[in-house]
């Protein structure tokens, strides 16, 4: 399931990040990743442990997910990675390739069931880079507005293409569900937008309380927690 999040970051948080990473150092991408990606991702990642501001930095990008109903019905969060900002400038790309199944957030492991991309920079003021992400109904390519959040499946085959004009900033992070089934996951998901829907409509109804209580039992029986 892909699902995008139109302007998850407000301006107040996008100007704390622009200060960011005008106040960071960029640091070589592939010194953080596994043997097998290593060749292929060419990209710059700031430097986290040594900036000032590392701690509200991981303070915002949390906060942003945990306060978006997108995010909690969606995904149903149980743990996330910490957040790298990462850019790219002309003539970088990240290759092909699937994330680790297990990352690590401050020594707790972490089961990458979904992968997401906060966008930052204006995707007129680059060329390509692209976030392309395959399934078997065919590819997604994925540019979004400055602002915008695109989640999927770690599971998928993606990579990101060569830029060719400016520079391409984001924010990329995992994280671990309550549900590890992405099918499982989708049917939830239905059930709130159904439930959503008659609450609008006849919030006192039968229909309203059944579609409820079957989202409810459903992740009684599904959560890993």
């Amino acid at each position: 399931m892909f699902i995008r999040i139109a302007k998850l970051l407000n301006e107040s948080q996008l100007s704390f990040l622009d200060e960011f990473v005008t106040s960071g150092n960029f640091v070589d991408g592939s010194a953080t990743t596994g043997v097998p990606t290593k060749a292929v991702k060419k990209n710059l990642q700031i430097d986290l442990a040594n900036h000032p501001k590392r701690d509200e930095f991981f303070k915002l990008i949390s906060q942003a997910m945990n306060e978006n109903k997108i995010v909690r019905s969606s995904v149903l969060p149980l743990r996330m990675t910490l957040p790298i900002l990462s850019k790219y400038e002309t003539n970088m790309s990240y290759g092909w390739h699937v994330d680790n199944a297990i990352m690590s957030a401050l020594g707790t492991p972490v089961r990458s069931d979904i992968a997401c991309t906060l966008f930052l920079s204006d995707p007129k003021s680059y060329d390509g880079g692209e976030l392309i992400v395959r399934s078997g109904t065919g590819d997604a390519n994925v540019k979004l507005e400055r602002g915008d959040a695109f989640l999927y499946p770690a599971t998928s085959r993606h990579q990101v293409t060569a830029v060719t004009r400016g520079e391409r900033i984001a924010v990329v992070f995992w994280i671990q569900s309550m549900v590890a089934e992405s099918a499982k996951r989708e049917i939830l998901y239905d059930l709130e937008l159904a439930y959503d829907r008659v609450m609008n409509e006849n919030p006192k109804s039968e229909a309203a309380q059944a579609i409820q209580r079957a989202q409810a039992n459903l992740v009684r029986r599904w959560s890993e927690t």
